[in-house]
Order: C-alpha cells, then structure tokens, then sequence
C-alpha cells in the first residue's frame, strides 16, 4: 500500500511539474524506475552521431556503452517508433555484460516532439527478462510525457520577468540550490571537478552538497558521451 501511496504522489508531481523541463524529466525517471523496479534509468538527447545525456538516476559505464551501441545498431528502429527490448544482454553479444555491475535486461523507448525523433528514455534492470509485454506498453506511454522536457532550447516557453521573480520569491533557496547543483551535474555527466569548477567551489564542497540535498551519487566514469554545455 505505501508503494502505491508513494508512486500516486510522484504522478502528482509530474503534473505539478509539467512546465519545469528538467525536474519533469527527473521526476518521470523515477516513476518509471520505480514501476519496473529498475536498476538505472537515464533520458539522453538523440542526434547523429552520438546521443548525449540530459539526466538519470544511477547509471554507470555499462549504460554509456549500451545506449551508444543500441544507438549505433538500432538508431532506424527507433526512428520508426519501435522501442528496444533486450531480455538478456549476456546472450546479445553486442551487449555481453561485465561480471559484476551490469544490466541484465534493459529496454529504451523513443521520445518524440511532432515527427521528429528527439531523446531515449533508458531503464535497465539487475535481473533478466524484466520488462513483460504489457509493462512495455505502460512504459511507451510515459516516453510520450518527456517530449516537452527535451525540446531545443532555442525554443522556450515564454516566462516573463515577473513570472520568474515570484517563483524565485516562492521557492526556498535550499531547492534552487538543489535543482541547480543536479542540472549542472547531469549536464556534464557527473564529472565532479568540472561541476566544481563551474561552481567556484571544491569537490568537498559538492559532495557534501550531495549529501545536505540527500542526491544519491551517480556512478560515471570516462564517460564517452559529450556532455551539454553548462549554463
């Protein structure tokens, strides 16, 4: 009962959330993790050549390597609106997993904006075969939510000056610092002494952060995929 009470206020949230981009992504991550008890999930941007990540919630270098390889291999399925289902990844040779820390099934969903195919929504799962037919659907469905979160940025929704001041006014400083240290953070793929180094401040300092805000680390290492400019 408490789980359903849980993922009944997360739907809340989304709803609530709906015109704040980022935390709207974040938020239907942890949705989904939490439907399909998944192991890592993570939304990147789609464009040719690589994808690049816009946020997660636990990925590691296993996720790096299989969202690239998927997108190499399958980017003309995905193109067409079919997503990725791979039951077992230690029989997909493409996908053969480490011994210790990696998927052991995992699906990825396109994210469209019109006609036009503009981000993946990726979650994976320690145990195999985790993802039956009507839990793929479910989970389509909610790759339809974060379109809006992933738009280019040079279109907007018109906020006014005023707006902006009274959510500022209205926001207490612990959540604007909060929501700033995870978009810099997903933004430049968790590197710590970069984030830092765009902070003015040393890794002590944001990893004591991280635990004040209570943001469990995310685990990437060297990661291959560029990461989007900081603002």
């Amino acid at each position: 009962m408490s789980r359903r009470v849980n993922l009944l206020g997360q739907f809340a949230d989304l709803a609530v959330e709906a015109n704040d981009p980022r935390r709207l992504a974040e938020r239907t991550l942890e949705v989904v993790m939490a439907l399909v008890n998944g192991r890592s999930g993570g939304v990147f941007a789609a464009a040719d050549p690589r994808v690049t990540l816009l946020a997660s919630r636990g990925i590691d270098q296993h996720v790096l390597d299989a969202i690239e390889t998927l997108w190499g291999r399958a980017k003309d399925q995905l193109r067409r609106g079919h997503p990725i289902y791979v039951p077992d990844t230690g029989t997909d040779k493409d996908l053969t997993r480490a011994a210790a820390g990696g998927p052991a099934s995992l699906a990825v969903f396109p994210v469209f904006d019109g006609d036009d195919l503009v981000a993946l929504l990726y979650v994976d799962s320690a145990e195999p075969d985790f993802c039956p037919g009507t839990d793929l659907e479910r989970l389509a469905r909610f790759s339809r939510m974060l379109a809006r979160a992933v738009r280019p940025a040079a279109d907007p929704p018109a906020r006014d000056v005023a707006g902006w001041e009274a959510y500022l006014e209205r926001t207490p400083v612990p959540d604007i610092e909060r929501q700033k240290l995870l978009l810099l953070l997903n933004r430049n793929a968790w590197n710590i002494a970069l984030v830092a180094r765009l902070m003015g401040v040393t890794r002590r300092t944001v990893y004591l952060r991280l635990q004040r805000y209570k943001i469990p680390r995310e685990r990437v290492y060297k990661s291959r995929l560029r990461p989007a400019a900081a603002s």
